[in-house]
């Protein structure tokens, strides 16, 4: 019996994780396809950042709505069409022809798609996974940015040097929705976590934002997005333009940072949920302090070599900072409000990249 659930478990684990690893090969690779992008249309950096700017413009304002979405409906639901709403906007995305398509288009991604993922995969980790497993799960869900960081680049790089951006964004567009279609596979709620009528009333916006928890983690997960974020969406043309490194070796450097990323991600998600638990704001300030100090010698170093170990580092210690930040939610608030808190906490996290600029 024991056996099952551990296997049941396991299975909700791997589709969600393959969500996520196609929510984040998106957020990550568009920097390196805007270069290409930026090739063929002709963008400036400035235009590049405008780009970039729309889809968190989208991403941050329907946060809340999609974690209140994910609460009145069902975070199955939601989960389902966040993510074949991904692979369709990638393939809209590749009959991009102008800059205001694109803006549109990716604030379209950001507003009606990835917004809705994240909030819904709390959702259901609170209400589908046992108490003792919902940090070390949060934690597995965060890691799947460092898979999608190595397999990421390995996939769109040769495609982008081979067939071009336009047919790239086809292809990923439709393996995502494929790979949506396996999130019908999901349960639905588990009956012993149904909630009674008292608990299904929804937390007013007003209620969420007068706990002082919520702002001290906004503050938290703001300035590590802030640094975490910046450093990824810009360190393809920082490679490419500043270090000279042709985009097939950009793909290659991103994929080592991402290697490093899972393995801290699981191996740190289960040592602090195994040894350290009580402990995690300890955890949380020696890791930041110790990875801004690694991530400002990334562009202090002359040596690429000694840059690129740095970024590795830097990777590790900000994932496990931040796997630990967002897994709170769960050990500080009840099931049915983990949603909708988990996504105030990530809007309010993700409001610096409105102002996303080289």
């Amino acid at each position: 019996m024991k056996t099952g659930k551990i296997n049941k478990s396991f299975f909700l684990l791997l589709i969600l994780f393959i969500g996520y690893t196609c929510v984040y090969v998106d957020k990550y690779t568009i920097g390196i396809s805007l270069v290409s992008v930026s090739q063929d249309l002709g963008f400036n950096p400035s235009e590049k950042g405008l780009i970039l700017g729309a889809f968190f413009l989208g991403y941050t304002i329907m946060q809340i709505p999609m974690g209140y979405l994910s609460n009145k409906l069902g975070s199955k639901i939601v989960l389902i069409w966040s993510l074949i709403g991904v692979g369709l906007f990638l393939i809209i995305f590749g009959f991009g022809f102008s800059l205001l398509f694109l803006v549109v288009v990716r604030f379209l991604t950001g507003a009606l798609a990835h917004a809705g993922y994240p909030p819904s995969v709390s959702g259901f980790i609170a209400t589908n996974i046992p108490m003792e497993k919902k940090g070390f799960a949060q934690t597995i869900m965060i890691s799947s940015s460092g898979f999608a960081m190595f397999i990421g680049p390995l996939l769109v790089a040769p495609l982008l040097a081979t067939v071009g951006w336009r047919p790239t964004y086809y292809i990923m567009g439709s393996i995502v929705i494929l790979i949506g279609l396996l999130l019908f596979f999901l349960p639905r709620q588990e009956p012993q976590v149904i909630a009674s009528k008292e608990e299904k009333k929804s937390l007013s916006f007003l209620q969420i934002i007068k706990d002082p928890i919520i702002w001290i983690l906004i503050i938290a997960a703001f300035l590590m997005n802030a640094s975490i974020y910046g450093l990824t969406s810009w360190l393809a043309s920082y490679l490419n333009e500043a270090r000279g490194l042709p985009i097939e070796q950009v793909g290659y450097v991103s994929s080592l940072t991402g290697i490093f990323i899972l393995i801290a991600g699981v191996a740190g998600g289960y040592i602090i949920g195994r040894f350290l638990r009580g402990k995690e704001r300890g955890v949380i300030v020696i890791s930041s302090i110790a990875g801004a100090i690694c991530m400002y010698g990334v562009f202090s170093f002359q040596s690429l070599t000694a840059a690129i170990v740095m970024l590795c580092i830097s990777n590790i210690l900000a994932i496990v900072a931040f796997s630990t930040l967002m897994s709170l939610p769960h050990a500080l608030f009840s099931p049915k409000e983990v949603a909708t808190k988990y996504a105030t906490v990530n809007a309010g996290g993700c409001f610096w990249r409105l102002f996303l600029r080289p």
